[in-house]
C-alpha cells in the first residue's frame, strides 16, 4: 500500500500547487532566505535562541546537564550562552537516544531515519514533516537558481532510493524522476540505460557522485542525446578527476553539497570552467563551529530549526576549517577517512588521487590501510591487467608525493563493490578506532 501511495504522490505532484504540497514554515524559510545578508544573520542569532529555549524547557537531556536559569537563556549575549553546552557525539546521542527528542512528542507519529553509519555506527533521527520541508526550502533556494524544481523538473536520479533487485530492470519511472538503480551501473545494462534517458530527457541529474561518474565511465560524450541544465551532487565527497568526468558526459555546471543525517549543516560548492569553487556554509540552517584538536578543524553544529530532537553543538566527524564568512576551501572527510603515517600524524585519506592520465587504464581505485604508516592502492584496470609500465607509473608517483608519509603498495582487484547504501568507499581505514579518532 505505501509503494502504490508513493507512485500515487510522484505521478500527481507536478500537477498540484506548491501550497498544497508543503508545510507553510517552507513559504517562511524561502522568504527569509531571500533577505539580504544582515537580515539573514539576525534571524539565524534569533533561531539560535529559540532553539536553546526550547531545548531547555522540553528536551529531557539537556534539561539534566544544563544549568542555566531562563532569564539568562532568552536575555544573555547567545553566542555566549551557547558555550555553555558542552559538545556531543554521535556515540552520546544514541546511547540516550530518546532523551533528546521533545518529551511532549509521540515518536509513532514522527518520521524515523538511520544513517548508513559511514563512520562505523548509524545514527536514527526522528522529524516532522514540517522539518522535511524547511529542509528542502533550503535546496529549493539554492538549486533555483539553476532553474531547479523538485516537483515540476524532469530529475534522473541515481541513489539508494533507486535501487533495485539483480533481476530487475535498471531503472523506473516515478513520476517526474527516472530512478537509475546504482548498482546496475555496468556495462550489461548500457544499451538499456542509455535508451531510457534519452526517452525521458531529463533536466537534471540528482546522484551520489560515485554513482554519476559510473554513469560517465559507462557512457560516452554525444551518446546521450539530453540537454541537462545542472548535475546535483550529494551523500559523498567528490574528487576533482570524477567532478571532470561528469562534465565531459553532461557538459553543464555541477552543484555539490555537504550535510549529513543529523541535519546540523549545510554547506554548497560548484563545479565548472574554473574548477571547483569553496564551500560555503548556509547561516540559516545551522550554526556553524569548529573544534580544533591535533591541528584538525573538526566541524560542529546546531541545526536552527530541529525542534523535534535539537542536536547542539553536534561533532560530526567531518574536517575542514570554516571562516568567519562561512567558506570553506575543501572538507577534508570524515575521522575514519584520516591516515595515520609512519610519525603517527593524521594526513586527509581523500588528499591521495590517482593522475588523471591514469584513468585511461583504471576504472576505480580505493585507499586501505590496515597498519600505521602502511596504505594499499587498489585499482581496477580498465582492461584486463596493468602492464608492468603502469603499474610502475601508478606507484611511482604515489611514492614520489606520499613515500616520506607511507609504505605504499599496490594491489589490482576485478571491482570495488559498492556498499549497502549503494556509495563506493574511496578510503577504508581498518586501524582500531583510537588511533584516528
Amino acid at each position: 500500500m505505501q509503494s502504490w501511495l508513493t507512485a500515487r504522490y510522484y505521478a500527481w505532484r507536478p500537477y498540484l500547487p506548491a501550497r498544497v504540497l508543503y508545510h507553510r514554515d517552507f513559504f517562511y524559510v524561502r522568504a527569509l532566505l531571500a533577505q539580504q545578508g544582515v537580515t539573514v544573520a539576525e534571524q539565524a542569532r534569533r533561531r539560535l535562541r529559540a532553539i536553546l529555549v526550547h531545548a531547555l524547557d522540553y528536551v529531557p537531556w539537556y534539561q539534566r546537564h544544563i544549568r542555566l536559569s531562563m532569564a539568562e537563556v532568552q536575555h544573555e549575549p547567545v553566542h555566549e550562552l551557547l558555550e555553555r553546552f558542552p559538545y556531543l557525539t554521535k556515540e552520546e546521542v544514541m546511547a540516550q537516544q530518546r532523551d533528546f527528542l521533545d518529551s511532549r512528542l509521540d515518536p509513532h507519529k514522527l518520521m524515523y531515519a538511520t544513517s548508513g553509519g559511514s563512520s562505523g555506527q548509524g545514527i536514527g533521527m526522528w522529524r516532522s514533516k514540517r522539518l522535511a520541508d524547511i529542509e528542502k526550502a533550503f535546496f529549493t533556494h539554492e538549486w533555483g537558481k539553476l532553474g531547479f524544481s523538485f516537483d515540476k523538473s524532469r530529475i534522473l536520479r541515481i541513489g539508494a532510493d533507486a535501487r533495485r533487485l539483480a533481476h530487475e530492470g535498471p531503472t523506473r519511472g516515478v513520476g517526474n524522476r527516472l530512478m537509475l538503480s546504482p548498482y546496475h551501473v555496468h556495462e550489461q545494462h548500457k544499451a538499456a540505460i542509455r535508451e531510457a534517458i534519452n526517452r525521458f530527457q531529463p533536466e537534471f541529474v540528482h546522484a551520489y557522485p560515485s554513482s554519476a561518474t559510473a554513469l560517465a565511465e559507462l557512457l560516452q560524450p554525444g551518446e546521450l542525446d539530453v540537454k541537462v541544465r545542472a548535475v546535483l551532487l550529494a551523500s559523498e565527497p567528490a574528487m576533482p578527476a570524477q567532478l571532470a568526468s561528469i562534465r565531459r558526459l553532461f557538459g553543464s555546471p555541477i552543484s555539490l553539497n555537504y550535510g549529513l543525517s543529523e541535519r546540523t549543516n549545510l554547506a554548497f560548492a560548484s563545479y565548472g570552467e574554473a574548477g571547483l569553487s569553496d564551500y560555503v556554509f548556509q547561516p540559516l540552517y545551522g550554526w556553524n563551529e569548529n573544534r580544533v584538536e591535533d591541528e584538525r578543524a573538526e566541524i560542529v553544529g546546531t541545526s536552527l530549526w530541529n525542534d523535534v530532537m535539537p542536536l547542539i553543538r553536534y561533532r560530526t566527524g567531518d574536517y575542514g576549517a570554516i571562516d568567519a564568512h562561512g567558506r570553506c576551501a575543501a572538507i577534508d572527510g570524515r575521522g575514519q577517512e584520516f591516515l595515520v603515517d609512519r610519525n603517527g600524524k593524521h594526513i586527509p585519506g581523500l588528499a591521495i588521487v590517482i593522475d588523471e592520465a591514469t584513468w585511461d587504464f583504471v576504472r576505480l581505485y580505493q585507499v586501505r590501510q590496515q597498519r600505521a604508516g602502511e596504505i594499499t592502492l587498489v585499482v581496477v584496470p580498465r582492461h584486463g591487467s596493468l602492464t608492468p609500465e603502469q603499474r610502475d607509473f601508478i606507484l611511482g608517483a604515489q611514492l614520489r608525493r606520499w613515500g616520506g608519509f607511507f609504505d605504499i603498495s599496490l594491489v589490482e582487484e576485478s571491482d570495488i563493490p559498492l556498499a549497502a547504501n549503494g556509495k563506493r568507499k574511496l578510503v577504508i581505514n581498518d586501524l582500531c578506532t583510537s588511533a584516528v579518532a
